[in-house]
């Protein structure tokens, strides 16, 4: 393919022929209203060079504007969808009136004009119009069709930023979530004071406590379900060329990874279980993402080119540059952008079939983290899986593979092991079969993910939003579908034991706050969805990150004391109408605290078999006894996770928006560990 394949801002851009846009802002042409859709700050920054395939087709540069997210710019696009319909209303009488003229002067052709006009039957003369409106319906359709292609080229080319609405920075939805979880933490203070539902005060927490044991026995047995298709897809032979295609689909794989300062081993690393990926260089291209402030890019760019551009059927690198308009720092928007110019530079490359006359390509958007090990056969798994999907279903499915973050956890803390057993158990206890959110590595459908505006740049979690973003995108539940191939993942990591701390709870301090603010995101779009999707979304939304992961421990330590303490501040005898007395209720409580570890040990289990579905053989090489010791921090360790998610919340809701930015996890440790007396860096 020549030349390194490198897309982002040049300088001093000039304008070169027909075929070339430069934008810039001394060099733009008066702009009407309709015209305005960038603020001219980030046109003064530095000018971009576009490939614009609208030029030849249109003959003037200046009749394609600059493309700022459609959803954001709702005035605007309000009046150019009003006057785009009128214009074609318009179009569509003109024709109609037009066919029936020609049909009549069709039929008078040959006739005496003296003669009489033949009479026709009125069901000979509806017959006429009908065929007519059919035959301009179509012609509207095709018109529309072609418009709206030429626009979705036109929008990936021209991408510069997006224009974010104005919000208020404290005054928003994720208040309410906050104010539920309190409410629900503090029940076990104010149900006693209540009158009328004091007499059940012990009953409520008793009931509380066995629904919530309810639904871990429903994890443990849609984690047990997915376990065993790990298991059996091993011995799986994927025959793709026996599935049925009858129109000669070709399907081709875009990878995308995204870095900063993250070590090159580990990039290589995430690099080689895609390249060992069968027909990987007939069928994969990768798009590396890096930020203009990587350190040393131009070298590391040059190194991975010189690497991999043989192995791929095409490897682009992007440098994401900042200060795009409604960018915040991070994945979300380096993958916003380096996905679309990746796909910019495969539709113009004229040697890729992609939108090309005469070659049907689907093309599968897959996404990964840096610190990632792709499971063995999973394009294949992937493309055999796509192929049992209706063609109509295609558009609103999502392929999620298990993730077990298991790369060097044997060197980890006992928390971050744990953290990462129990994350790997909620994907196919929860996340999966309950449809709540993609983590991390997910596929999908080209037309999905422009249909949804590729991620989104503004949000951190972009994994986690993703499934609402492109469910608003297409107006239907989009489903997830779990490919049967282990994915690995790294955890949190530092240089020593307080580094590794510090990370654990900055992870979930983030983690945390991204959910929050995908709830905020949730909460305006909810009408637009039907309403059964979104009450339903909502519902596993909030008991998942707000109930599970939030207050479910403290909630089983503090009810057990705090609610006999209210009864008997208030006067109120310690029992209820079937628990007889106190004694009885802490004896409820213990066993309900030793049914818990009877789930923590099934986690360890379901995370112990499913090692044997590892990629290369990995293992997590924990010994016996340190998994006697992980175990009994089980409860210690999701109880400090709860009260690090209950901080996240109270500083989400005091700071506001200020405090949602993506602050990557160190990822050295992963790769060669560094003794150090102090961590390096302690900011939040």
């Amino acid at each position: 393919m020549g030349e390194p394949a490198e897309l982002g801002y040049a300088p001093n851009a000039k304008i070169a022929g027909n075929k070339r846009l430069s934008i810039s802002f001394a060099e733009s042409p008066p702009r009407t209203h309709r015209q305005t859709s960038f603020d001219p700050e980030i046109l003064r920054k530095a000018s971009v060079i576009l490939d614009d395939p609208l030029t030849e087709a249109t003959g003037n540069m200046h009749d394609i504007r600059p493309f700022g997210d459609k959803k954001t710019i709702r005035g605007t696009a309000a009046r150019e969808k009003r006057g785009t319909f009128k214009k074609v209303s318009s179009e569509f009488r003109k024709t109609f009136k037009r066919s029936v003229k020609e049909q009549q002067v069709d039929a008078s052709v040959g006739r005496d004009p003296e003669a009489a006009a033949p009479r026709r039957s009125r069901a000979a003369s509806w017959k006429e119009l009908r065929a007519a409106s059919v035959e301009s319906g179509k012609k509207f359709w095709r018109r529309m069709s072609t418009q709206r292609e030429t626009f979705r080229m036109s929008r990936v080319s021209q991408y510069a930023g997006r224009i974010s609405k104005p919000a208020n920075a404290y005054i928003r939805w994720n208040l309410l979530f906050t104010f539920l979880i309190f409410l629900f933490l503090s029940s076990c203070i104010w149900i006693p004071c209540i009158p009328a539902v004091w007499k059940f005060s012990l009953e409520i927490v008793i009931i509380i406590h066995i629904v919530l044991h309810l639904l871990w026995f429903i994890a443990i047995f849609n984690a047990l379900r997915y376990t065993w298709k790990l298991l059996r897809f091993r011995s799986h032979v994927i025959e793709l060329n026996k599935v049925e295609n009858p129109h000669g689909l070709i399907v081709k794989h875009l990878v995308g990874i995204c870095m900063y300062k993250e070590p090159i081993p580990l990039i290589k690393e995430t690099i080689d279980s895609i390249a060992s990926q069968p027909s990987a260089k007939d069928k994969i291209s990768v798009v590396i993402g890096m930020e203009e402030g990587t350190p040393d890019k131009e070298k590391a760019k040059a190194d991975l080119y010189a690497r991999y551009k043989p192995i791929f059927e095409r490897f682009i690198v992007t440098f994401h540059p900042k200060g795009l308009q409604g960018d915040i720092p991070g994945k979300c928007s380096n993958f916003n952008y380096a996905s679309r110019m990746a796909v910019k530079a495969l539709r113009s490359d004229p040697e890729y079939p992609l939108d090309k006359p005469g070659k049907q390509v689907e093309l599968l958007v897959t996404t990964g983290d840096c610190d990632s090990v792709f499971g063995e056969r999973y394009f294949d798994a992937l493309e055999e899986d796509y192929w049992k999907v209706s063609e109509k279903d295609r558009k609103s499915t999502v392929w999620q593979s298990p993730l077990f973050y298991a790369i060097n956890l044997h060197k980890s803390p006992f928390f971050v092991r744990v953290t990462g057993l129990l994350r790997a158990f909620f994907m196919i206890g929860y996340l999966i079969p309950w449809n709540i959110n993609t983590m991390s590595i997910f596929s999908l459908t080209l037309d999905l993910f422009e249909e949804g505006e590729y991620t989104h740049p503004g949000y951190q979690m972009d994994d986690i939003i993703a499934l609402i973003r492109w469910s608003l995108a297409v107006r239907r539940k989009c489903v997830i579908r779990a490919i049967p191939v282990a994915t690995l993942s790294g955890p949190t990591s530092g240089k020593n034991y307080i580094d590794e701390w510090y990370e654990w709870a900055r992870q979930i301090r983030r983690w945390t706050i991204g959910a929050a603010e995908v709830f905020h995101y949730f909460a305006i779009k909810f009408f637009r969805l039907p309403v059964s999707v979104s009450i339903s979304f909502a519902a596993k939304f909030v008991f998942y990150y707000g109930f599970l992961l939030c207050i479910a421990s403290p909630y089983g330590i503090i009810a057990p004391f705090v609610t006999p303490a209210m009864l008997t501040a208030t006067g109120k005898p310690v029992q209820g109408l079937v628990i007889p007395s106190q004694n009885v209720f802490t004896w409820i409580m213990l066993g309900f605290l030793g049914l818990m570890y009877l789930e923590f040990l099934m986690v360890f289990i379901i995370n112990r078999i499913c090692e044997r579905t590892f990629p290369n053989g990995a293992r997590d090489k924990t010994n016996f006894f340190f998994d006697i010791f992980h175990w009994l921090m089980s409860w210690p360790t999701i109880t400090m996770y709860c009260l690090v998610e209950l901080v996240a919340f109270l500083e989400i809701t005091v700071r506001g928006k200020s405090v949602c930015s993506h602050s990557a996890s160190k990822k050295d440790n992963l790769v060669a560990p560094v003794v150090s007396a102090l961590p390096d860096r302690m900011e939040v």
